[in-house]
């Protein structure tokens, strides 16, 4: 218990450091884009009068929470670990492996709340009441099912990549897939103000709290028993030499062969194919998540067909509209790794230093980057609707040749941010996800608008994103 206090106390000096230093991030830039959604996309909604039913509610909440616990898998392994962290020197000190683990899930526990209150919100939103003993009682439980869930799910994804057994890989993906569901039922439960009638109230916080025991005695059986196996491989992890000649093959062609770009490029593609973070699985999931929605959406005859008056005004076509907007959210999806790989190697920006690497140079390497990442977006999207049948035979050429303009237009815009705000991943990547998105929507909905966009936005913001990298390679704040 003291060892927890003097970890906690750490944290808490670290976190009101952190908070002084973004005070501006924190103070200002957070409620104004808070404030933006809310009086912007909460305004369609209401407007909209649209209520999803119980389960669309339960299947958005299932898949919120896979992307929660998926994308918290590095994170949690990096503080199970301790890698790159101030707290490595604990294994230097008299302090036990369970101790270790109680503090790594507090952590998260910490980091799980604030999901918690933005689910409070949202069921404020929806007309909801808050203050209920029932609503917080399958909060906490949130919390701690997803907590516990991402640390044991961080031990089972250390292991397997460390043995590579296929009993290992099994066991994980089951408790992840048990994770997933039941924080999926109580993230449900607290959004929908009615709660849900498929699962009694009572019901599902028992599995809660069944579920939560069972994570957290599993984590602490096994991580007594595999840290002293993992705990190095858990420092190497992503960082293994074998991806063969098609990196290098890959960056030389995007490059068009410039030497030092080349080999900055190749390095960026095998840290996204080693899986540097759980970010590219999330990613990488929500852009085949995506894609299989159009598909079901499309074939199950949810989007109308519509009538073109003639050839050229099929571009608006509800299934061509549909098909194109998600060809941009699946392209904003996995272009929303710039930030968090420019976050990664910020600590080891020595190494570009070294080697004499230019600004301008960088900033072309994630460009180049997105474009290579976000390729396969435009080529699913529009494979899903020509299988589906959304446009014309006649337009598929032309389908096809909006959906690369639209990857063009959202690659560019995540490329052009890519060093906008290179020491917080955070905010860095709602403002790539807010520009992508936007350039592409309206381009989608309107492909002329899309040269204007590129011309006259993309362009100085290209500009501004040289002189960032630049800035950035000197050391200098920016």
């Amino acid at each position: 218990m003291n060892h927890l206090r003097l970890i906690g106390g750490a944290w808490l000096m670290e976190g009101g450091r952190w908070a002084r230093e973004n005070l501006y991030a924190l103070v200002v830039l957070t409620p104004l884009v808070l404030g933006m959604t809310y009086f912007g996309v909460g305004r369609m909604v209401r407007e909209a009068e649209w209520s999803p039913t119980e389960a669309q509610t339960l299947g958005a909440a299932l898949a919120a929470a896979a992307c929660l616990a998926a994308l918290s898998l590095s994170r949690a392994s990096v503080e199970v670990y301790h890698v790159r962290r101030p707290e490595w020197v604990l294994d230097a000190l008299p302090v036990s492996a369970g101790a270790q683990l109680s503090a790594a899930l507090l952590r998260r526990a910490a980091h799980t709340l604030a999901v918690g209150v933005v689910a409070l919100v949202l069921r404020w939103l929806a007309g909801g009441r808050v203050f209920e003993a029932s609503v917080f009682a399958s909060l906490a439980l949130l919390v701690a099912v997803l907590a516990s869930g991402e640390i044991l799910s961080a031990l089972g994804w250390v292991r397997w990549a460390h043995r590579r057994g296929v009993a290992q890989a099994l066991g994980s993906a089951a408790a992840f897939g048990v994770c997933a569901a039941v924080a999926g039922a109580l993230l449900a439960d607290v959004l929908r103000p009615g709660g849900l009638m498929l699962l009694g109230r009572a019901t599902l916080l028992a599995c809660g709290a069944l579920v939560t025991a069972a994570q957290v005695l599993l984590s602490f059986a096994l991580h007594a028993r595999w840290r002293a196996a993992d705990a190095e491989f858990a420092k190497l992890l992503g960082a293994r030499e074998r991806l063969g000649d098609s990196v290098e093959w890959l960056a030389g062609r995007a490059s068009r062969g410039r030497g030092e770009l080349a080999a900055q490029l190749a390095r960026d593609l095998r840290l996204v194919l080693r899986g540097f973070s759980s970010a590219v699985y999330a990613a990488a999931g929500v852009a085949a998540l995506v894609v299989a929605l159009v598909v079901a959406l499309l074939a199950g005859g949810a989007v109308p067909v519509g009538e073109a008056e003639g050839w050229g005004s099929a571009t608006w076509l509800p299934r061509v509209l549909a098909v194109k907007f998600a060809c941009v959210l699946a392209a904003a999806s996995l272009a929303s790794l710039l930030p968090v790989l420019v976050a990664h190697q910020h600590p080891h920006l020595w190494l570009e230093r070294s080697v004499g690497l230019k600004g301008e140079d960088a900033w072309r390497a994630k460009l180049y980057l997105a474009r290579v990442l976000t390729l396969p977006a435009p080529a699913a999207a529009w494979a899903a609707g020509l299988l589906c049948g959304a446009a014309p035979a006649s337009y598929a050429l032309p389908l096809l040749a909006e959906c690369v303009g639209l990857w063009w237009i959202v690659s560019t815009a995540a490329g052009a941010l890519a060093f906008e705000i290179p020491d917080q991943p955070g905010l860095a990547l709602i403002l790539t996800l807010c520009a992508a998105l936007a350039a592409g929507g309206l381009t989608a909905f309107v492909w002329p608008i899309g040269l204007a966009i590129y011309g006259m936005a993309l362009q100085p913001l290209c500009m501004r994103g040289v002189e960032r990298a630049q800035a950035h390679m000197r050391g200098e704040a920016v």
